[in-house]
């Protein structure tokens, strides 16, 4: 696991040499808020995140890293999750905001004694920004193939996922997130599936850290929202669990 996880880091700062990239440290209050249904959340995520636009499209990646879960040897990590997504540009059009795209994604992790359920995700998605890109919304329409895990069968599904980042107060302030709705297992009830949504809005308080402000430390805070996503106790489904945040984007 820790071998793993150190070249995924190494791989997204080798990339991030031409391109956006940021790392950001969350502390989880989770286990403290549902102290009787999650026990064992981990106390710290660490997430590296890349993004990088091309004249064909554009690319982006993220990687969870939590440690420090209860029992865990030396709060070392307990699990790794990582995004891939590629955008195509099917249709621009001239001074509009908007454009379309073909969307591919492929969703995979792994904990201490198990690798979770890998899917592949294809389908259109809608882009709009402002026209200094201070404001920018994507909406994804996917078809979902989840693959055959340890003890889930594969089966076919779908996802809409509406991402948003909008950077205000002269740059000091950004609101971002995603949410995501999709068809899948849902925790304790055994084969049955159904609908899972997760939602993880964050906000930054920005702290320039060059004078080019191309490099920034920020603050702030991540909420993840969920229903029937949470594998905490079999007598909810609907969590709410908020996280203190710093990033420092490079």
């Amino acid at each position: 696991m820790k071998k793993l996880l150190t070249a995924l880091t190494m791989l997204c700062c080798t990339m991030a040499a031409n391109a956006q990239f940021n790392l950001q440290l969350h502390y989880d209050m989770g286990r403290y808020t549902h102290s009787n249904s999650e026990p064992g959340r981990q106390l710290v995520t660490l997430t590296a995140e890349y993004f990088n636009a091309d004249k064909w499209g554009s690319t982006f990646l993220f990687i969870d890293m939590d440690h420090g879960g209860k029992g865990e040897a030396n709060h070392g990590a307990m699990s790794a999750y990582w995004e891939i997504g590629r955008d195509f540009t099917i249709a621009t059009w001239n001074d509009s905001p908007f454009s379309v795209t073909a969307h591919m994604e492929w969703d995979a992790g792994l904990n201490n004694t198990q690798s979770f359920q890998t899917a592949a995700l294809l389908g259109p998605a809608l882009q709009w920004h402002s026209a200094d890109f201070s404001k920018t919304f994507s909406l994804q329409v996917l078809y979902k193939q989840y693959f055959k895990a340890e003890f889930n069968d594969a089966h076919a599904s779908f996802q809409l996922t509406p991402v948003w980042g909008i950077t205000f107060a002269g740059g000091l302030c950004t609101f971002s997130g995603f949410a995501d709705l999709w068809y899948g297992y849902r925790p304790f009830k055994g084969d049955d599936k159904g609908l899972v949504f997760l939602t993880e809005p964050q906000f930054w308080y920005n702290i320039c850290g060059d004078k080019r402000q191309t490099q920034r430390f920020s603050i702030g805070t991540e909420w993840e929202i969920s229903s029937n996503f949470i594998w905490g106790s079999p007598d909810r489904s609907f969590y709410v669990n908020p996280t203190l945040a710093v990033k420092y984007t490079f």
